[in-house]
């Protein structure tokens, strides 16, 4: 596939002019922004795109705001304190509710490069294979808070040791995280051999939807049999592996069509269709309706 047609952000300047806001980031590797302060000009809807550095977010409030880089966008909207982390090359899409609040923190791995010479290592959950999205107990919550205000406001206030400290507080919100992370680790541990599959399915589900619609490639990456995988989903899910795929191809198409101002063409292309022609027959397949008539409805 054409990954090409997909945006990639290579700085965070970059990323802030694509959503509309007039924030810009003065720090080399690093910011900080806060769900309220792109009110009132940044875009309700991005569609996805690929970034070239970390993102962790932590939500308050958010309504109706939908963060396409879990499956579970259902929980994300009923209940808990989300938690989640963008890794570089990782698709990512969203749909913005105008109430959420929250803190955004972004880095590229070069501003740990004096501190942790390998911080992947030290940080297990900014890789690409691992879960990215956790959900915060109010307590966990408000101690992230506490330490977010304060990076916040160091990130506002220039002084020759800013980045020093800049580097030290991130650090240990990082490993704050790091703990959280942990304790989920040790639940999915008790899991079975096929909840975990299935599990790490979904996972790459929302890696690879854009740029992938084949149940072989899923299970080339997860050194599995196409049968063996399909067999498995089937049992636990009740769903095919290539219906879930399209599931998340379709709730995505769904996203674009109501929110974004792309036309149906520039959507499908965005989808990695070959034609608007295909993208049309996939979604009246799945919906009974075609996008025109989704999107006037």
């Amino acid at each position: 596939m054409d990954r090409t047609k997909t945006p990639f952000f290579d700085t965070f300047n970059d990323y802030y002019e694509a959503i509309g806001t007039p924030l810009r980031s003065h720090i080399p590797n690093f910011d900080i922004f806060t769900g309220e302060s792109i009110e009132p000009m940044a875009k309700p809807c991005m569609p996805p795109y690929r970034q070239q550095f970390y993102q962790v977010g932590f939500l308050k409030e958010y309504g109706t705001t939908e963060l396409n880089l879990s499956t579970d966008t259902d929980t994300l909207k009923r209940e808990g304190l989300p938690l989640f982390f963008v890794v570089p090359g990782q698709i990512f899409s969203w749909v913005r509710d105008k109430k959420m609040t929250g803190f955004f923190v972004m880095f590229k791995k070069e501003f740990f490069e004096s501190s942790f010479s390998n911080f992947l290592n030290d940080f297990p959950f900014l890789k690409i294979s691992e879960n990215n999205s956790l959900t915060l107990s109010p307590e966990e919550y408000d101690l992230l808070e506490y330490d977010l205000q304060r990076i916040y406001s160091v990130s506002k206030n220039p002084h020759p040791y800013q980045e020093k400290m800049l580097v030290g507080m991130l650090g240990s919100i990082l490993y704050y995280c790091k703990a959280i992370f942990e304790k989920n680790k040790i639940a999915e541990n008790q899991l079975s051999r096929s909840q975990i599959i299935v599990n790490q399915f979904e996972l790459l589900v929302d890696r690879m939807y854009v740029d992938s619609k084949s149940v072989g490639d899923y299970a080339e990456e997860l050194s599995i049999t196409p049968t063996y995988l399909s067999t498995t989903v089937k049992e636990l899910t009740g769903k095919t592996a290539k219906e879930i795929i399209d599931d998340r191809l379709f709730m995505e198409s769904k996203s674009l069509l109501k929110y974004s101002g792309l036309d149906i063409a520039e959507i499908s292309y965005r989808l990695n269709f070959q034609e608007p022609k295909h993208f049309i027959r996939f979604f009246k397949k799945l919906s009974g309706t075609t996008p025109h008539q989704f999107r006037k409805s």
